[in-house]
């Protein structure tokens, strides 16, 4: 059926067709006559490609002539067909499939073939990705968002990544401070899969890039916090935040320079893979030393330490764990310039408090190292000429002993002496040579190359600089002079430099200074791969380092001892030491007896119109003989006291009497001659042979030395200080002796405070032997016994006054000439050269350690005499026996005036002789106990051995020789 009913066509119309009316179509192409060879039309075709159609010509009279050069279009240059196509097809790119089509050997085949319907056709990742979602399908999780990335998509989105910068496929997360892969759908997962990879090796690769980039924004936020938080911090801390910020913009100029690039036609995922893993491994490691590891989050942070010496201790921990580890050299590298620029300013401040560092130490005191003051950057006030004495006792008190870990024990000891010793050597010698400033600026730090080292080692120190105030600095060779140039011109001598010869410094500089990326390029250049065999170990440099301070450090405190130790210096320690040992321990005869003779009585008795030795006529006597009084009567008699201490009625007898009277004691005591005062003394004399003179010496100490009351104490010893019949009943009297400054560096108040325990104990002891000095007189008549009708009592008496006065005279000859001279004598011999050899070098290395070996002598004696705290039980116990003897003496003294009847005293004699033996029993097994416990070999007990033989007695070791002189018939 038709669709539409048409009329048919008349005849005519076929009898037009077939009449030739239409011209002849000629054909307009000539095909050539095939030659002998074969031909190749896709080569042919193919060397059809590169003719180019010639452009029209250009009206260049339309144009002004200025612009016609503009407009001139040159012909395009017609790339040369190389026969050797297969040969630029494998060199065009590295692809994965090596299969070409005839297609893509075009010289202007654009690399990217226009995509089709066809699988078969697509790159190989996309053939890949289709297969694996077709033999293994992903379950549909709503939860997670799968998106696949083409290769070269994803390494340019991982390459803004590593930057720290927010790409199309991830975006940075403030709040976990980690990179978040975009997703569509908020809350969920999202996975990206590369084109021919599956999900693990997909994940993989990128979490290194990940890394990178949170790593590196996570440091960067903390240098941001370090320098608005620790502003005012120190030094140090702003020396790490800048060495920090320095590697991120060196590791992010070198991550921009890491493939791909742009002009990169193809590239392998392996090897941008390797190519960024020595970057990751520096910023794990720097996450870690800054605690901004990648699985810690937010909270957990910690910020660093501020303070240098905790700071450079971390610094180094870390560095020695990468030099143990054998980590890769440029994470070593790293980790050394953190610590070489952080360190800078800690070992500049370290150097100028010992003198060190040039001229601005010599000229400022000594601060405190860095670490201890919160703000360093503010100005310090110059010390004052006339030394005070308070702002050196504050600059000694603010010398701290705490230093970083790795500072080996031979600097530690040696550095905080010889920062005092600076302070101190500027006021006993101002003039010192030490304290000049050197030629040359010494600086102290790290060097890390085999050269430096070396050189180190062979003592050609390359840290020694030449001072600003001694060289004038050089004029730059960039620059021509100003006297080469016109006055008028010299100020545009920077436009005669060659081009780009400013680049990277100032213009207004005449040194080149390389930016601190370039620096630091430059230090991990030549960082070496390990250290040499001559320093090992990190410690070993260490010690190299810091061996040209340590030598200085030693210079400056042995010049400091030789102004104590020195003859002819008129700071010698050796007279006061001699001074203390003669007056606050009684070691000079003379001294003692005059005091004895102010203090103490060993007569018979009280006998008024007795006329008053000279001796103790001045302690507010009103007349030349003794007056008797009705209270004096009626008291028991103090034995052993004197009786002119009791004139006023009251005790403690305090008074400018007192006061006056002792002080004559010392004044007539310094009239005799030194070497009669003090037994053994060298006997120096002058060219006359007469006595050295010692005016000056002499008259200050007069003025130095004397007597002092103590405020009475408000604890359980209040009533035997107000009692005169107890043993304490001197313990208000003291000597005190004001060292001269700055000599009271070795005698300090804690030194001082033990002469002074050593004086008080020695005053108990005279007062009991005087005592028994008179229990003997009161005892010694034959005809007046003091129990004529009991005949065993007064035997019991004249027994226990034998054991007594044994007992007290062995214990006095032990602790004067044992206890104290057998310490003392060994300890004042090596204060002075030996006259055989006066150059011979002192046994301390500074004065920190003659003064700890002073405050050690007086330990020891203390030890010996039973008054250290760990000797309590033995102790207390010698104490109450002296306090038995003693009151066996007052008991003697109440026979002896009547106030005891003998048949009282009898009772009393006896119980207080069975008390006596029991004390006695029990002091020599504590001795016993005491003597078993010390012994010790002597290389373990310490004591030293003087050059001339001599060995002190030391403390513990001593108190055998005490056991020795008591009987034995007290342990029976």
């Amino acid at each position: 059926m038709a669709l539409f009913n048409l009329p048919p066509l008349d005849d005519e119309f076929d009898d037009f067709a077939s009449q030739a009316i239409l011209p002849e179509f000629k054909p307009r192409f000539f095909v050539p006559q095939m030659l002998e060879k074969p031909q190749n039309p896709i080569m042919d075709t193919l060397k059809l490609l590169p003719i180019a159609p010639v452009p029209p010509p250009i009206r260049l009279a339309t144009l002004p002539t200025e612009l016609a050069s503009l407009a001139f279009n040159p012909p395009t240059r017609v790339p040369k067909l190389s026969d050797s196509i297969w040969t630029d097809a494998i060199k065009g790119g590295r692809v994965r499939s090596k299969i070409f089509s005839w297609d893509a050997l075009r010289p202007n085949y654009p690399g990217h073939p226009p995509p089709n319907a066809f699988i078969s056709e697509q790159e190989d990742g996309l053939i890949f990705a289709a297969a694996r979602y077709y033999v293994q399908p992903r379950v549909n999780d709503p939860r997670v968002e799968l998106k696949y990335v083409r290769q070269r998509e994803l390494l340019s989105a991982l390459k803004m990544t590593v930057l720290g910068i927010s790409s199309p496929l991830h975006t940075w997360d403030p709040g976990s401070e980690t990179f978040v892969q975009i997703v569509a759908q908020k809350g969920a997962q999202g996975i990206l899969l590369i084109d021919d990879k599956d999900e693990v090796v997909s994940a993989s690769f990128i979490s290194r890039f990940l890394a990178i980039g949170m790593l590196l924004r996570r440091l960067e936020i903390l240098v941001t916090a370090l320098r608005s938080r620790f502003a005012k911090e120190g030094p140090t801390i702003h020396a790490f935040t800048h060495a920090l910020s320095t590697i991120l913009s060196f590791l992010r100029e070198s991550l921009a320079r890491c493939p791909p690039h742009e002009d990169q036609v193809s590239v392998t995922l392996s090897a941008v893979w390797n190519e960024y893993e020595p970057y990751e491994e520096i910023l794990v490691a720097l996450a870690a030393l800054c605690g901004r590891g990648s699985h810690k989050p937010p909270r957990d942070y910690i910020m660093p330490d501020p303070t240098p010496i905790n700071l450079l201790s971390l610094l180094y921990d870390h560095l020695h764990t990468h030099f143990e580890r054998q980590s890769p050299r440029k994470v070593t590298a790293v980790f050394a310039f953190i610590l070489s620029s952080t360190s800078r300013e800690y070992f500049q401040q370290l150097s100028r408090s010992v003198g060190f560092g040039g001229e601005s130490s010599l000229r400022k005191k000594p601060t405190r190292v860095v670490g201890e003051q919160n703000d360093q950057y503010a100005l310090e006030m110059d010390a004052s000429d006339d030394g005070n004495e308070l702002e050196e006792r504050d600059e000694l008190d603010g010398i701290g002993d705490a230093f970083p870990t790795f500072f080996l024990p031979s600097v530690v000891d040696v550095l905080p002496a010889a920062q005092k010793s600076l302070v101190l050597l500027k006021v006993a010698e101002p003039d010192h040579p030490l304290l000049r400033v050197p030629p040359v600026r010494c600086v102290v730090e790290w060097f890390w190359t085999w050269n430096e080292i070396e050189a180190a080692w062979n003592g050609e120190n390359s840290n020694l600089l030449p001072h600003p105030t001694h060289v004038r600095p050089p004029e730059s060779s960039l620059l021509p002079s100003a006297e080469e140039v016109e006055p008028a011109l010299a100020q545009f001598r920077i436009f005669d430099m060659e081009p780009g010869e400013h680049f990277g410094h100032s213009l207004l500089d005449d040194k080149r200074t390389p930016t601190p990326t370039a620096a630091l390029g430059a230090f991990i250049g030549a960082f070496p791969a390990s250290l040499p065999p001559i320093t090992p170990t990190l410690a070993h440099l260490t010690a190299l380092v810091f061996e040209p301070l340590v030598r200085h450090a030693s210079t400056l405190s042995s010049a400091l001892l030789a102004r104590f130790l020195s003859p002819s210096a008129p700071l010698q320690f050796k007279p006061h030491a001699e001074l203390l040992h003669a007056y606050l321990l009684l070691a000079a005869p003379a001294f003692k007896a005059r005091l004895a003779g102010a203090l103490f009585d060993d007569s018979e008795g009280y006998a008024p119109g007795e006329v008053v030795p000279a001796s103790v006529r001045g302690v507010g006597l009103g007349g030349a003989k003794r007056k008797a009084s009705e209270k004096r009567k009626r008291e028991r008699w103090p034995v052993g006291l004197s009786f002119a201490l009791f004139e006023r009625e009251t005790w403690p007898p305090v008074g400018a009497d007192l006061s006056f009277f002792l002080r004559t004691v010392i004044v007539d005591s310094f009239e005799i001659p030194w070497e009669r005062l003090v037994e053994g003394g060298d006997g120096e004399t002058d060219d006359g042979g007469h006595g050295r003179p010692r005016d000056t010496f002499w008259v200050e100490a007069e003025r130095r030395l004397g007597f002092a009351i103590r405020d009475l104490p408000t604890g359980p010893g209040h009533d035997h200080w107000l009692n005169p019949l107890s043993i304490e009943a001197l313990d208000f009297l003291y000597m005190d002796y004001k060292a001269p400054h700055p000599l009271d560096i070795l005698i300090t108040p804690d030194i001082l405070s033990k002469y002074q325990r050593m004086f008080t104990y020695l005053l108990r002891i005279m007062r009991v032997e005087h005592a028994l000095g008179s229990v003997f007189r009161m005892s010694r008549s034959s005809a007046r016994p003091l129990f004529p009708t009991l005949t065993p009592s007064n035997k019991l008496l004249l027994h226990l006054r034998f054991i007594a006065h044994s007992f007290v005279a062995n214990l006095s000859e032990y602790v004067f000439d044992t206890a104290i001279g057998g310490n003392f004598d060994p300890f004042l011999a090596g204060l002075a050269p030996p006259p055989s050899n006066p150059s011979h070098a002192p046994e301390f290395s500074d004065v920190f350690s003659l003064a700890k070996a002073h405050s050690t002598l007086l330990d020891d004696v203390l030890s010996a005499c039973l008054l250290r705290s760990g000797q309590r039980t033995a102790g207390d116990l010698l104490r109450q026996a002296l306090e038995l003897v003693l009151e066996f003496a007052v008991l003697v003294g109440d026979l002896k005036t009547g106030r005891v009847e003998e048949y009282r005293a009898a009772p009393l004699l006896e119980d207080l002789a069975m008390r006596f033996r029991g004390k006695m029993r029990a002091l020599v097994k504590a001795l016993k106990a005491l003597v078993d416990r010390g012994i010790l070999p002597e290389a373990e007990v310490g004591i030293p051995v003087q050059r001339d033989g001599r060995t002190p007695t030391g403390g513990v070791q001593a108190i055998a020789h005490l056991l020795e002189s008591l009987s034995e018939w007290w342990s029976s």
